[in-house]
């Protein structure tokens, strides 16, 4: 199994895709300004990187989109075809490695523009607590930006194996990329543009704000909607992963 996750990876990663993530990179490097204080540098960090989400989203769903293209047009061959454990392996190894690679992509962008700011400054500033920062301003907390830093990348990896989960069936329905494609842009682009005028209790208990956890710092949420994204991420990612699996099961 080991071997086909790797050939996904390698597959995830076409030229295209490729493309567009350095673009990502790109925008990423430049949008952060080191001109700012310190302070205002951190702050620019967490609230640039939740605005690039968008780029994030194209790239991870491209990924998705045609994740079972080939097998449906191919009907596959060899242990695949003949046996349900091949299949089952199939729709195992092809979840695990487009978790790694939205994780990649997404901490990739992450830590480019950190890095950007921690060499810029020498290191400095990372005990600063969030509350100090701009940002955060309104958020009383006293988490500092090295603990943000940690929790934030734990919750890109989460979200990223869920958004991995909500992919992998969507391309499991589709006999075309782009249904998943449109899909799952809508899914995770109208919280982003829905943020300006929804309510705060229904943004708050919203899987993209959990997987950009920052904003549930900086919009003050309670303990229950910490429990509610690590209970969405959990359920919806078994729910999912099964339904696709049977879905492979039945359709070739």
């Amino acid at each position: 199994m080991f071997s086909v996750i790797k050939w996904e990876i390698k597959k995830n990663f076409k030229p295209s895709i490729l493309a567009v993530w350095v673009f990502g990179l790109l925008l990423a490097f430049v949008c952060i300004n080191t001109s700012f204080t310190i302070n205002d540098s951190y702050a620019d960090l967490f609230s640039k990187y939740y605005g690039l989400a968008p780029i994030m989203g194209i790239i991870m769903f491209s990924m998705f989109s045609g994740n079972f293209v080939l097998e449906y047009n191919s009907n596959v061959d060899g242990l695949i075809k003949a046996s349900k454990n091949g299949k089952k392996q199939l729709v195992l190894s092809k979840f695990i490695a487009n978790g790694i690679c939205a994780s990649i992509v997404n901490l990739s962008i992450l830590m480019l523009m950190a890095g950007k700011i921690l060499v810029a400054f020498k290191f400095n500033g990372l005990d600063f607590q969030l509350k100090s920062l701009w940002y955060f301003g309104n958020s009383g907390s006293s988490i500092t930006v090295l603990q943000m830093l940690l929790i934030l990348s734990l919750t890109v990896i989460l979200g990223s194996f869920l958004f991995a989960a909500i992919g992998l069936y969507l391309s499991s329905i589709s006999k075309r990329a782009t249904m998943p494609f449109i899909v799952g842009g809508l899914i995770m682009g109208i919280p982003y543009l829905i943020e300006a005028w929804a309510p705060k209790n229904l943004l708050i208990n919203m899987p993209i704000f959990g997987m950009y956890s920052q904003q549930l710092i900086r919009l003050k949420a309670p303990m229950i909607s910490w429990i509610v994204f690590l209970g969405i991420t959990f359920v919806f990612t078994v729910v999912l992963y099964n339904l696709t699996k049977k879905r492979f099961l039945n359709e070739i």
